[in-house]
Order: C-alpha cells, then sequence, then structure tokens
C-alpha cells in the first residue's frame, strides 16, 4: 500500500486537483491520488482516515421512497437527524438538519468541496434547531448528487465557521454520454399525502480533452397529510362539546411544490481546467396555524367565519447559487484551485384563509350601527404577505497543494489557502394589514365585534407580520487563512496537522488549530485519534435579527414584545454588546479493523466542548424585578416602546459525549451479493454552565423549553441495519430504522399552566414524549430490460407512529381533542406507512 492510500480522504480533497491529466491517467493510479469526491473506496466508510468519513453514493440514497435528501440521509446516516416539526412558522418548507445531536449552524455543507450558503431563516421557539439558521438540505435534489460524505468530526481548522459538528460535502453527477431519469407516485397507508416526482440528469462532453456539462432537473408534486380529529370547539350549529361534523385542525405534512435546476461543468483551457456549477430550486408549501374558534372574540370575525377558521400559511422558498473557478498544476509537486461562489436565499411568508380582527372592530366602533354585512364587507382583506427574510453569501478561496521531499523520509503532503467571504442580511416587512391594529393602523386595538368587554388582536392571525421598525440590512465580512500538512512517520503511523486564523468583522477573530493521527497496529487493524479546536462565528440571521410582536393588554393598549438586534441599546446597557464567536474543543479516538475481505468495523468515541453557545433568551418585562438593578436597561426598553424584550447571547457552555459504531459485510449469496449494514450512534448533551448578565437569573438566559430541545429534543440513540441483496435481475432491501426517546417541555405542563382540576386525572403530563420506535423498511427492484428498471416498496411497513395525546396532556386539551400526536421533537413523523413505485432509466 503507497503513502498516498493512508492519507485522509478529506486531506486528498486538497491535495488532488483532478486536472485533466490526472483525468486521463488508468484507474488503478487515479485512486491513489483522486480526492474523496471521487473515490473509489468500496467500504461505507473510508477506514483508512484520521477521522470518521460517511461515503455515500446516489444507490444507497435512492434506495427507498424518499424523495427529499435529508430524510434520505437520516434513513442511513444515525448520526445525521431531521427533526419533523408541526404548527411553527416556516417548518412546513425547512427542517433542522444536525449532525451528533448539536444545532443545525454547527455543522458546515459543501458542494463539490465548497462552502454552502446558508438558510435566511430560523425557527424562534419551541422547535429543535431554534434560533439557528442550518443549510436548507431539501433545496438541493438528489438527482443532482454523485454521492455524499460526512466527515463526523470538527473540522474549523480546515473549513472554518461552522465545521464543528462535523462536515457534509456534496459531490455533483460528472457522467456524461447516458441520460438517466425517474418517475415516482407515493401514498400513504391513509390514503393522503399522494406525491408525485420525477427527474432528469445528462451530462455532455464538451471537446476531445474531458471537458463535460451535466445538467439535472427534479420536480415534486406533494398534497398535504392530516393526523388530526375532530374537535370540541363547537360552532355556529354545533355546541361546544360535541364533536364536529369535519376534521376542522391540520396535522400533518403541507402541500407542497418543489422545483429545481442543476448544473455541474468542467473546461480544460491549456494545461487548466475551468469548472462550475450552480443551482436553482423554488419551493412552495401552504401551511397552518391552530384553528381559530368561532366564540374566540379576541380573534374572529363570525360575520366573516361563522364557524371559525383555519388560517393558512403560504411559505415560498427560492435558493440560487453559482460557482466558478480555475485550477490546475503550477509544477509538477504543486497545484493550485482559485474559486469564487454566490449563494442567496429568500423565505417569503403569505397569510391566507386569515383576518386582521381588529379591523372589523375599528369599523364597527366607528359605526355602531352597522349590520352584519357592513362588518363583513369592512373587515379587512383575508390574506396578504407578512414579510421575508433574504441572505447571501459570496466566498472567494484560493487553494494551493503540493508535496515537499525529503530525501530518504516520506514526503509532507501540505496545502496552505486563503478565504475572503462577504454576507447580507434582510428582513422585508409585510403588508399593512398583516401587523396594523384597524384600517387606521392605530396605537390602540378597539373593543371585538363578538364582545365589547374584549379587545379585537391586531394583525393576520396565525402569522402576524414583520413590522416596518423591524426591517433591517445587515453585512459582515470574513478573511482567513490556513495551512495544513500531513505526513507518514513510518509505514505504518500517519500524522497530519491543521492551522487556521480567522478574523469576522462584526464578532472577532481566532487562531484555532487541529492534530490527528491514525497508527497501523496491524495490517488489518488500525487506531485513529483527533484533538482540534473550533469556533463558530455568530451568523447574520442571530446578530441582524430583530422583531416587534403585537399582543393586547387588558384595556385593549397594545403590547409589544421586543427582540433586541445584537448590541442594540437594550442588550447593551447588561453588558451584552453583541456576540461574540462559540468556541469548541473537539477530541474523537477510534478504530478502524479490517476483520475480514467481507466485513469492515469503524468505532469511534468522541466529546465536543462548546463554549459561549449562542441562544435567544427568555422576555424580561420592564420595570420587572429582574431589571431592578438595571435603570439604564429598563429606560432602554421603553424606549422601544415594548413591555417586554429578549436577545441573543452567548449564553451557555454545553458537553456532547457520543459513540458511533459502523460495520459492513459484503458476501455472495446464492445468485447474487448481499451487504449487510449496522450503523448506530449514541449521544448525550448537557449543559455546563449558564453566562447570565450578574443579576439576570439563569433562566432568562436558558429556560426550561429551550433547554430540554438542547438535551432531549433529538433521539439519544440511532441505529440501522440494512440488508440489501442484488442479483443480475433483482434488487431487495430490507432496513430497520431504530430512533430513541425525545422529551421536551413544549406544549406540556412546564410550558402552558393550567389548574390540575381542567384535567380529567386531576393533573397534567409535565413534558411530551415521542417514544422510542423501529420504523421498518422494504423494496424491491427488478430489471425490467437494460435500460429501465422498477421498484416498489415501503417505507414505515408496519405503520409506526408516536402514541397518541392522552386526555391528561396540555395539546390535547387546548386543541379541543383535535391534534392527535405530539407537535415538536418528531424525529420520525406520524405519517405512518407510505408506498410507492419508482421507474428508472437510462439510455
Amino acid at each position: 500500500m503507497t503513502g498516498s492510500l493512508k492519507l485522509s480522504p478529506i486531506a486528498l480533497a486538497l491535495l488532488a486537483s483532478t486536472t485533466m491529466a490526472q483525468a486521463n491517467e488508468p484507474a488503478e493510479e487515479k485512486i491513489e491520488t483522486i480526492s474523496v469526491l471521487g473515490s473509489k473506496v468500496s467500504n461505507r466508510t473510508a477506514t483508512e482516515s484520521t477521522s470518521p468519513i460517511d461515503i455515500l453514493d446516489t444507490e444507497q440514497l435512492n434506495k427507498g421512497g424518499f424523495t427529499e435528501l435529508g430524510q434520505s440521509l437520516q434513513s442511513i446516516a444515525p448520526s445525521f437527524n431531521f427533526s419533523r416539526t408541526q404548527v411553527s412558522d416556516g417548518s412546513d418548507l425547512f427542517r433542522p438538519a444536525t449532525l451528533r445531536g448539536l444545532q443545525p449552524d454547527q455543522t458546515l455543507v459543501l458542494i463539490n468541496g465548497k462552502r454552502r450558503h446558508t438558510q435566511a431563516i430560523f425557527g424562534l421557539s419551541g422547535t429543535v434547531g431554534a434560533g439557528a439558521a442550518g443549510t436548507d438540505m431539501n433545496s438541493i435534489p438528489m438527482m443532482a448528487l454523485k454521492n455524499v460524505e460526512i466527515l463526523r468530526d470538527g473540522a474549523a481548522a480546515r473549513y472554518g465557521s461552522d465545521a464543528i459538528a462535523g462536515v457534509i460535502n456534496l459531490s455533483l453527477n460528472d457522467s456524461t454520454g447516458v441520460t438517466t431519469g425517474f418517475f415516482q407516485g407515493s401514498s400513504t397507508g391513509e390514503g393522503d399525502g399522494d406525491t408525485y416526482a420525477l427527474g432528469l440528469n445528462r451530462g455532455f462532453d464538451i471537446g476531445n480533452e474531458g471537458g463535460f456539462i451535466n445538467v439535472s432537473l427534479e420536480y415534486r408534486d406533494a398534497d398535504g397529510t392530516n393526523r388530526a380529529e375532530r374537535d370540541t370547539g363547537g360552532s355556529s350549529t354545533i355546541a361546544k362539546g360535541e364533536l364536529s361534523e369535519s376534521v376542522r385542525w391540520r396535522q400533518g405534512n403541507s402541500d407542497s411544490e418543489f422545483i429545481s435546476v442543476f448544473y455541474n461543468a468542467a473546461l480544460p483551457v491549456g494545461d487548466k481546467e475551468l469548472y462550475s456549477f450552480a443551482g436553482y430550486s423554488n419551493r412552495t408549501a401552504l401551511g397552518n396555524g391552530f384553528y381559530r374558534d368561532f366564540d374566540r372574540a379576541e380573534r374572529n370575525v363570525p360575520q366573516v367565519y361563522p364557524d371559525g377558521f383555519l388560517p393558512r400559511i403560504d411559505n415560498e422558498a427560492e435558493d440560487i447559487s453559482f460557482a466558478i473557478g480555475i485550477k490546475g498544476d503550477i509544477n509538477p509537486d504543486w497545484n493550485f484551485d482559485f474559486s469564487t461562489v454566490y449563494g442567496e436565499n429568500q423565505y417569503d411568508y403569505s397569510s391566507s384563509n386569515t383576518i386582521n380582527a381588529s379591523y372589523a372592530a375599528e369599523y364597527l366602533a366607528n359605526n355602531p350601527n352597522a349590520s352584519n354585512q357592513d362588518i363583513a364587507d369592512n373587515a379587512g382583506p383575508r390574506g396578504g404577505y407578512s414579510g421575508g427574510f433574504r441572505f447571501d453569501q459570496w466566498t472567494t478561496n484560493l487553494d494551493i497543494n503540493g508535496v515537499i521531499d525529503r530525501d530518504n523520509a516520506e514526503p509532507i503532503y501540505l496545502s496552505i489557502g486563503a478565504e475572503y467571504r462577504k454576507e447580507n442580511y434582510q428582513i422585508v416587512p409585510g403588508e399593512v394589514a398583516s401587523y396594523a391594529c384597524g384600517a387606521s393602523n392605530a396605537e390602540r386595538s378597539f373593543a371585538s365585534v363578538i364582545d365589547s368587554e374584549v379587545f379585537a388582536d391586531c394583525g393576520f392571525q396565525a402569522y402576524q407580520g414583520l413590522r416596518p421598525d423591524a426591517a433591517n440590512n445587515a453585512d459582515r465580512s470574513s478573511h482567513a487563512i490556513y495551512i495544513e500538512a500531513e505526513t507518514l512517520l513510518n509505514e505504518n503511523w500517519l500524522v497530519s496537522a491543521a492551522l487556521r486564523y480567522e478574523d469576522v468583522s462584526d464578532s472577532g477573530d481566532d487562531t484555532i488549530w487541529k492534530l490527528a493521527s491514525r497508527y497501523e497496529i496491524t495490517e488489518d487493524l488500525a487506531v485513529r485519534a483527533a484533538a482540534s479546536t473550533g469556533f463558530r462565528a455568530p451568523s447574520l440571521q442571530q446578530s441582524g435579527y430583530t422583531a416587534f410582536t403585537t399582543t393586547l393588554g387588558g384595556d385593549g393598549s397594545l403590547a409589544t414584545s421586543y427582540t433586541a438586534t445584537a448590541g442594540s441599546p437594550f442588550p447593551s446597557a447588561l453588558g451584552i454588546d453583541g456576540l461574540k464567536l462559540e468556541s469548541s474543543d473537539n477530541y474523537n479516538l477510534g478504530l478502524a479493523w479490517d476483520v475480514s475481505s467481507n466485513l469492515s468495523l469503524t468505532l469511534d468515541f468522541y466529546q465536543i466542548k462548546i463554549y459561549d453557545r449562542i441562544n435567544l433568551g427568555s422576555f424580561i418585562g420592564a420595570d420587572s424585578a429582574e431589571l431592578t438593578n438595571f435603570a439604564d436597561a429598563n429606560t432602554a426598553l421603553k424606549a422601544t416602546g415594548a413591555v417586554q424584550g429578549n436577545f441573543f447571547s452567548n449564553s451557555l457552555d454545553s458537553t456532547t459525549k457520543g459513540v458511533d459504531l459502523i460495520a459492513s459485510y459484503n458476501t455472495d449469496f446464492g445468485d447474487g451479493e448481499l451487504e449487510i449494514t449496522f450503523a448506530a450512534n449514541k449521544n448525550e448533551t448537557t449543559i455546563d454552565r449558564v453566562n447570565s448578565p450578574e443579576g439576570i437569573p439563569d433562566t432568562i438566559a436558558l429556560d426550561e423549553q429551550r433547554r430540554s430541545f438542547l438535551t432531549h429534543g433529538q433521539p439519544q440513540e440511532r441505529a440501522t441495519l440494512t440488508f440489501d441483496y442484488q442479483t443480475e435481475q433483482w434488487s431487495s432491501l430490507l432496513r430497520f430504522n431504530y430512533f430513541g426517546e425525545t422529551e421536551v417541555s413544549y406544549f406540556a405542563g412546564r410550558h402552558i399552566v393550567l389548574p390540575d382540576f381542567l384535567s380529567p386525572t386531576n393533573s397534567w403530563q409535565q413534558t411530551s414524549v415521542v417514544e422510542s420506535a423501529v420504523l421498518v423498511d422494504v423494496n424491491f427492484g427488478y430489471e425490467l430490460t437494460e435500460n429501465l428498471n422498477l421498484s416498489v416498496g415501503i417505507d414505515n411497513i408496519f405503520d409506526e407512529t408516536p402514541d397518541e395525546l392522552g386526555e391528561d396532556e396540555v395539546l390535547n386539551f387546548i386543541t379541543n381533542g383535535a391534534m392527535r400526536y405530539p407537535l415538536r421533537a418528531l424525529p420520525y413523523g406520524f405519517d405512518g406507512m407510505t408506498y410507492y413505485a419508482k421507474v428508472s432509466f437510462s439510455f
């Protein structure tokens, strides 16, 4: 085995420029020098790396009924979680993608080895990943991919911010001369959620020197699912306490549509290679809020909605990315790669089937003798634009890689580079009716048209629009330099080191490092270890976020809640002048064992300590006890017109410990080949310290609900066991997916405090639990012709769902019995069984 084969695949990605000359090398030689993006490693895990790396090809990703990249990754990579969330603004389109139980923004995503931009929005509260703007995995079509590599170790010393939990690299398809495609239809066992998806990919040679362009198109249209039940909220014709005639609430996936176009291209230019890749995607989804009961005086206008209404939220996400670069040899030992990448994410909310109850209330106040028809005619719009968010990122890199010969010693493989990144973040306000109090946009509300003792809510129901005073336009830049070296100390011992300095304009600078080593005890057994420091810069979505939310006081006055921009007067008066870098210490110790020619095993233990983690704190009231000793902060809060405020801060330190185990077994069986893969992850996160401003309670910086999501909102145990059998014409797959339990306080007794006498059991469940479960997927494929394949399958064949809510659960009570399952921290959802058929072709 040559020394270059023992280099980690990530280091090889740095060292290999894959120039036209290399592309013409024999396959055996290419394996030694090509990057992991084109690796021929047959095992699922790269056992010869200094860090644990999963290598997943598109065949693995597409064996199942999943049409979304995030769902597919979750089904085969236990360290990756893709939690479901219902009735939480924006979750109908994006879901938090996490590694090793950390936050979405603590995992870095690359495409073709280049930094991918993040999404413009994040969940605010009551969700996994709240306050963290990660990468929108579902904006990337699986049709455009060749493979996915998951580096399960801290890599900030090489890649910079966000790579605390690890790195996910998405390698785009570079095939030519063949057209591939598919058509898939699916539905749930309950007969809803009909989904139709199609994809098309074609690669074309450009010239005779290895140039190419590969283009992918993917489209998906999905009907929503609904697991809600009839409720007892009553209507104009049904007494409260009796079941409604139909299911009026919604609990399930939204109606959605997705379209995307991606390309990947390269062109020889002399002895260099010019390359480019880009993508566009657009997704829409029709979400919803809670049902508004007919007699809720502050929320409804019965002249418009006599039986109440279900407000809908139209979500639209548009994503654009473009990269161009040039790479090639400087001399026989050194090469370079210069690239620039632009990415943009836009997210917009529009409301429908809703109302601003204060419009009708103001009209009635000015026209006390108005008829019901007059009130309905002057009740304002039933929907409109509620606001949006924008984020764009422009990253430029120069990488120089080469070899330093050392006479009789093994050479040193060296990589040096520099990066410059520019980012911008915007908040776009909604139309006036989405947030105003009455058509006059008054400074106080008006008596409800239902009850003159109750004041009408302002703004659209379900998603109150973004106000103009929350509009923001923030930008920042960063620059970095790094150096990485790797060598063999002897034929058995590989070591590597990396050092990076980065300066972020709005949050400071840091110098971080990584040391890694792999030692072959025998030809088949090796131990590996890594220690590193890392950092994550606060995202602009965190440092630039601000919001004003209007609620009503008992006298009809407006009660404004304010989320302060980092560094603004209110948090600054509490000693929080702005957000600083999160920092981390990462440790990994593992072994890689080729037990036999058929069986390989990797086992990795890890610990990730994160300091100054960023979190959105709880609200502090003006003139409250918490602000007694902070006169300037109290004054600053009142100056905004708000009665309470909160802000992001570096509020906690945490430790995450865990273990990853992956075993792969291949053997000939009958007329075909059987591959058995077992993969498991166990992790635990503990809160070491809460960093509150002196004199402010820790529960303000980190409340009970947020703590529960950080420590128990994701499964602490995950495992998959896959049997994959293939013959010349037939293929079959059987997969067991185990999800550990989750337990959070949201929508339970610790979140919504209700008197115990209202519970049928005289007490309320204090937490919301999603029980552990095993989901079983089956798939059968048959090659009809050399160019046509048919596959059918069932995901979750035993229709596994969380336990249904009991009568002693708060969510059941506040939804009048409509909600059937928990709403938050759902690792495997509640749709149950899904069956599908797929036709794939190539020519």
